[in-house]
Parts: C-alpha cells; structure tokens; sequence
C-alpha cells in the first residue's frame, strides 16, 4: 500500500488582543468628517487618513508565526519583515529592470461577498462606483506626473480593473514604461513617495492635514520597502496591512483609506477594519473596532 504524507502540523497563531489607538473609531470619524469639510471648501481634493491599533505580543516566536501566517493567507502580496515591520502588501510602488520601469496603482476598496453570486456583484459595483474611479484616477495621475519625467515612454492600463484580494476587492491600474534618464530604483522611490494612494492630492497640502487630522506618527506605515542591487535595478512595495513589532513586545497596526468629496465617515471606518483585517487574523485577533452609530 502507497503510504501517505502525514498531514503538515497546525501552526500556533500567536494571541494579541488589540485596542484602539492615538485615534479611536469615534476620533477616526470625526477626522473624516472634518477632511471632507475641507475638501469641500477647496483645500484640496483627496486625503489618506490612517487610524492605529495596538497589543501586545508576549510569545518569543509569534512574530515568526504571524509572518508565516500572513505568507499563507496571502501568497500574492509582499509579505515582508525589515527590523520588526511585517506585512502582506499588495501595492508595488515602483519596479525596475534593466530600464524598464513598472508599478501597481491602487485605490478604491470593496468588500468581499458572502458567495460567489454577492462576491461579483461587489466586484462590479465597485468598477462602476464613481466615488472610488474619481479616487482612482486621482492616484493614477499623481503616479504618472512622478514617473513620467524619467521615461521615455509610459503606458498605464486603459481602464482600471478590479484586483480580487482574499479579504477585499481593489481598483488597480499598472503602468510600464522605459527609463530615460538612467534612473536608479531608489531615485524612482524618492521622486514618487509618498503617493497620491497612500498621502492625497495636492501632496503637501494633504500631508499637512493628516500631521493635522491624524494625530499620531505613521512610522514605517506606507513607506516604501523592498530591495535594490548594485545595478541600480530593484522592487519597491508600500507598506501596507502591516504592523510594527517593537523590542518590548508592543505591536502597532495601521490602516488608512482615501478620503474624497463624497467619502462617509462610517464608511470609512468599516473600510479600516477590512484592512486591519491580515494583521489580526495573522495575530490570532479579531477586528478591534465596534460599529459607531
């Protein structure tokens, strides 16, 4: 008889209960409220607030646990891990190889549904959504303005499509094109960062709103992370559905989303917690936040 595998062990989640943090679900909607007022007034016409959440782990080997668990849930991202900052990205902020330059544009966020039926029509709505394409585009053409001094040539999808994510649906558009200036991956990150998907547009003015709106520092969240070699080639994913582990244990999640003229506040805040979502699930957590009336 043909004597088969053992069937590979459990691995242990790691257990972290998590609270709200510098900015609680009810400041989270305030924050919102108060970025669309400004919006409106003309300020400026997109802004990413991010709110926090935070635990504590107290297992040695947890963050090795949650790591594993973040590459088997979700084994289309970047799942990285630089000095106690891990996460499951699924947004390339800039790729680079041997002149050609390539990046993933994302913004605009549905739900998964309940079944297949519901998990289509979700995808659907959100293609169709006028709110998520106006904030869509927003981050496309901030993209764009950054990248295209550098080449000779970019192209970006015609039209956005929807990127299928075990927890979510996203808007995506990727762009590609050839270097002409013999820029180096790193000198492509300095020029695009922070972008439109992860900051707002116009980018200074948003960036003071959300040291403003925010309230708390982002550290590492959003940034950029991955590699380059000595050829100057290399790939860079934003940090994203990611938390940092600090030497003492404590862990610090972060999730933010596009705010525009349209957004609503409750909405919002539900959006956060779909993000939050590979983050407590890989520490063994459900989502921190009730629902606010």
């Amino acid at each position: 008889p043909v004597e088969l595998p053992a069937p590979a062990p459990k691995r242990d989640v790691p257990r972290v209960r998590f609270a709200p943090g510098a900015l609680p679900p009810e400041a989270y909607t305030d924050a919102v409220a108060e970025a669309v007022r400004r919006i409106d007034d003309g300020r400026f016409e997109k802004v990413v607030l991010a709110r926090e959440i935070v635990g504590t782990l107290h297992e040695d080997a947890g963050l090795r646990a949650a790591l594993a668990k973040l590459a088997d849930d979700y084994p289309d991202t970047w799942v990285f891990a630089v000095d106690g900052l891990i996460g499951a990205s699924p947004e390339t902020l800039v790729r680079v190889d041997h002149g050609t330059v390539s990046a993933r544009v994302l913004a605009g966020t549905a739900s998964r549904g309940q079944d297949a039926a519901s998990d289509r029509d979700q995808a659907a709505r959100l293609a169709a959504s006028h709110k998520d394409l106006a904030e869509h585009a927003l981050a496309v053409e901030s993209a764009v303005a950054t990248l295209a001094p550098h080449t000779a040539r970019l192209d970006a999808s015609p039209e956005p499509f929807t990127l299928q994510l075990p927890n979510l649906w996203h808007l995506a558009t990727d762009l590609k094109g050839t270097l002409g200036d013999g820029s180096s991956a790193l000198d492509l990150v300095r020029a695009v960062h922070p972008t439109a998907a992860v900051a707002g547009t116009p980018r200074n003015v948003a960036l003071a709103a959300i040291t403003e709106l925010e309230g708390f520092d982002r550290g590492r969240y959003a940034g950029p992370v991955g590699w380059v070699d000595a050829d100057g080639d290399g790939e860079w994913a934003i940090a994203l559905r990611c938390a940092q582990v600090s030497t003492d244990g404590t862990v610090r999640a972060y999730a933010g989303c596009g705010i525009v003229h349209d957004s609503v506040p409750v909405d919002e805040l539900a959006e956060t917690d779909m993000k939050f979502r590979p983050i407590v699930e890989a520490f063994g957590a459900p989502p921190p936040s009730p629902p606010v009336p």
